[in-house]
């Protein structure tokens, strides 16, 4: 059996040196890179071919909206969970901020909204999908974000001082 092994091995040997020598004569492989001329020597100003590119802007909704702008807010604690658990989080609905209210902190504009919440800084847009509230509460402005059962209470400084 090993004898087999042994005449298949000298065969295959042989024929995989016969290809490869043909290759090497025939020029089948390259042993040298592409020599590539010099670039051109650029022209102009040191400035040219430079753009201004506009200021960078996105676009985003979820109850974070307000964590992502710490230049206009800063916060303060978050709590998550069943909205049965977080019910006295909540403010009390006297402190909620009206619909149709505006809050400008920083370069940041807020646009309360009856069941959503909109933030705006520059070309910016933000968004808290229902439901969403604000309060304007003692320990600082409170969102409160009702999704799939669930609540988010974030506190954030109501001075707008970091």
């Amino acid at each position: 059996m090993w004898r087999y092994y042994a005449i298949a091995t000298l065969i295959v040997v042989a024929i995989g040196s016969v290809l490869l020598a043909q290759r090497l004569s025939v020029g089948g492989f390259k042993v040298h890179a592409d020599v590539k001329a010099p670039a051109p020597a650029a022209h102009g100003n040191a400035n040219e071919g430079f753009v201004t590119t506009p200021e960078p802007f996105f676009s985003g909704q979820g109850g974070w909206v307000l964590s992502a702008l710490p230049g206009c807010f800063t916060q303060l604690s978050a709590i998550e969970g069943p909205s049965q658990a977080l019910t006295f989080h909540v403010p009390p609905a006297r402190e909620r901020i009206a619909p149709g209210t505006r809050i400008t902190r920083g370069n940041c504009t807020v646009l309360v909204r009856a069941h959503d919440v909109w933030v705006y800084r520059g070309r910016d847009r933000l968004r808290i999908p229902p439901e969403a509230r604000l309060f304007n509460a003692k320990t600082g402005l409170t969102l409160v974000y009702d999704h799939a059962g669930r609540t988010h209470v974030r506190v954030y400084d109501s001075t707008g001082e970091r």
